[in-house]
């Protein structure tokens, strides 16, 4: 290890990156509503005072969610710093989001859970794990290489972003249609719960809402309509029986394989009466070599297997959320090669290529045709669960991988 980047990582202190985590967990962002001001301004605090350039920036009101969620744009800021070195390219952008999900029951936490509590080696609350321990080690490896005065030879872009929760319509998926990532990322590490394993593949997902169509009757003469719940349960059954083993077999090296979920249902406006509308709620989330076309087909098909084994009948297919593409990078990559030396020579442990299994705002990504990479403290299971938490070792770890990775990606002089 060279003498820069032994001074890099005299930068990292455990007391500070231990207090900014609690910092982050209680400055409170649940998703609903999703409101970041407080987060956002504790990022952008610890960046500018390191003398890193950031800046909030918020969706204009032109920017919408197919949520209804109540919260108001210029209340969900992200925050995107910028280290420049000495020439504009490469480019290696670093992206955790800073949002979480709500805290159902506070009682059956064993630590407030806004309170960033410290019992045997680890940190409770909302967020420690997804996201803000990833939050934490990101910007705190920025500001351990800012300290430091490296002169990198090309840009680091960090990238605290609101709204992942509620699909990033107004997060990560609106900074990059609106072009705030310049100069354009040439790699990409997206910061969450890994166990700080290495993922190189994370599947997509497509949300469908599909609209089966009956004709309405009395209750009292059901013969008289077509029931539309009976038709869809039967259209269920066959998603059950003939898609959902189909898609077991779809597997990839590093990913759980393709799967189907019928999550809700909706028909029926009285209860005597017929019902003539019932829309079916699917989660589909889908691995490299699948896509939108292929997965609206495989429900077509069916749809029209459901009307030959029955009779005709009318339907309708809407995509609800469609936010990119599954990842899938290949593991010889320079990135990822990069990153398992570092992750070893930090751990001390062997380091091999993984798959994401959540959701991350790595999807949006892959059109760029760029390596993408999931790397970040806590363990996935402990995500969105009660006693929420993270490994102050871990976190430690977390920020040196992320220092040091961007110093050997990137180069400096």
């Amino acid at each position: 290890m060279g003498t820069v980047e032994q001074k890099v990582l005299s930068m990292i202190v455990e007391l500070e990156i231990v207090e900014f985590m609690q910092e982050l967990i209680r400055a409170k962002s649940p998703y609903p509503p999703g409101d970041t001001r407080e987060v956002a301004d504790v990022c952008l605090r610890k960046l500018n005072e390191a003398g890193i350039g950031a800046e909030l920036l918020y969706p204009g009101p032109e920017v919408k969610s197919k949520f209804d969620d109540g919260v108001k744009n210029n209340h969900i800021p992200s925050v995107l710093g910028i280290l420049n070195g000495t020439q504009e390219k490469p480019v290696l952008l670093l992206n955790a989001h800073i949002d979480t999900v709500s805290v159902e029951d506070p009682e059956k936490w064993k630590h407030n859970p806004f309170s960033g509590a410290i019992e045997e080696g680890y940190i409770y609350g909302r967020g420690a794990g997804d996201d803000k321990g990833s939050v934490c080690a990101q910007v705190m490896a920025t500001v351990a290489l800012a300290r430091a005065g490296v002169k990198l030879n090309g840009t680091l872009l960090v990238n605290p972003v609101a709204d992942e929760e509620a699909s990033a319509y107004r997060g990560t998926q609106w900074l990059l249609e609106a072009g705030y990532y310049k100069p354009t990322p040439d790699y990409l590490i997206i910061g969450e719960q890994t166990d700080n394993r290495l993922s190189v593949a994370e599947r997509a997902e497509l949300w469908v809402e599909v609209t089966i169509k009956g004709q309405a009757a009395h209750g009292a003469m059901p013969w008289e309509g077509d029931n539309a719940i009976v038709r869809a349960s039967r259209f269920i059954t066959l998603i059950d029986i003939d898609l959902a083993p189909r898609l077991k077999a779809r597997t990839h090296p590093y990913l759980p394989h393709s799967t189907v979920n019928v999550s809700k249902i909706h028909a029926g406006i009285n209860r005597n009466a017929v019902p003539e509308i019932c829309k079916i709620f699917i989660d589909r989330r889908y691995i490299p070599g699948e896509n939108r076309e292929s997965i609206i087909k495989e429900l077509e098909e069916l749809l029209n297997k459901l009307a030959e084994e029955t009779t005709p009948f009318e339907w309708e297919i809407e995509v609800i959320t469609d936010p990119g593409s599954p990842v899938d990078t290949d593991p010889e990559e320079p990135l990822v090669k990069t990153m398992l030396n570092v992750i070893e020579e930090v751990s001390g442990e062997k380091a091999e290529p993984t798959g994401y299994r959540q959701g991350s705002d790595g999807k949006y990504f892959p059109k760029l045709g760029i390596p993408i990479v999931h790397y970040g403290p806590s363990d996935p299971a402990v995500g969105h669960a009660t006693n929420e938490r993270v490994s102050i070792e871990q976190l430690v770890e977390a920020t040196k991988v992320y220092a040091l990775s961007a110093l050997r990606i990137l180069g400096h002089s």
